[in-house]
C-alpha cells in the first residue's frame, strides 16, 4: 500500500534572498488568505537586516501577502505561514487539525533552511515537488504518512 503525501520538505539556503515568492510561486498566492504565525524574519535593505518581514502574529489578504513576499529580499529565520480559501484563518496546531480544516497549505521553515510545506491538493503537492527540485533546493522529499514524524505544525 502506498503512504499518502502530506507535501514536501526541502532546505533552502542560510541567506537573503525571495524564497517566499519562489517557493510559492507555482500556487496563485493572492486567492488565499493567510495566517502570519509572528515569527522570525527580517526585510533586507542595503544588504541588512531591517524591519520584520511581517508585523506579527496576523491575518493578511492573499494580495497583501503577495506584495510582502515580492517586495524586498528577506530573511526567514522561522516562519509560521497557513494559506486558506475560504473559513476561518487562524493557526492550525497539529496535522490532524490541518487536515480537517479550511487550510489548504501550510509552510514551516526553521532555522532559516528547513522547509515544510503541507498541502491537500495532490497535484499542488507534485506542483510544488517538481517546482522545488528546478530551483536546486537541497534534498527535497516528499512528506508522507509513513516519515512525517512531526506531531504539531508550529515552529517552536
Amino acid at each position: 500500500m502506498q503512504s499518502v503525501k502530506r507535501g514536501i520538505r526541502f532546505k533552502i539556503p542560510n541567506t537573503y534572498g525571495r524564497f517566499l515568492a519562489d517557493m510559492l510561486s507555482p500556487i496563485d498566492i493572492a486567492s488565499y488568505s493567510w495566517f502570519v504565525g509572528g515569527e522570525e524574519s527580517y526585510r533586507v535593505k542595503n544588504g541588512d537586516l531591517d524591519q520584520p518581514l511581517f508585523p506579527g502574529e496576523t491575518e493578511v489578504d492573499g494580495e497583501t501577502f503577495s506584495h510582502l513576499i515580492h517586495q524586498d529580499e528577506h530573511y526567514l529565520i522561522f516562519a509560521n505561514l497557513k494559506a486558506f480559501s475560504k473559513g476561518p484563518v487562524k493557526d492550525i496546531e497539529t496535522y490532524e487539525a490541518f487536515r480537517d480544516s479550511h487550510c489548504d497549505l501550510a509552510l514551516l521553515i526553521v532555522d532559516s533552511t528547513f522547509v515544510d510545506m503541507y498541502c491537500k491538493d495532490q497535484q499542488m503537492i507534485e506542483s510544488l515537488y517538481t517546482h522545488a527540485l528546478s530551483r536546486s533546493f537541497e534534498d527535497v522529499a516528499y512528506l508522507t504518512d509513513a516519515n512525517d514524524t512531526k506531531t504539531s505544525l508550529t515552529v517552536w
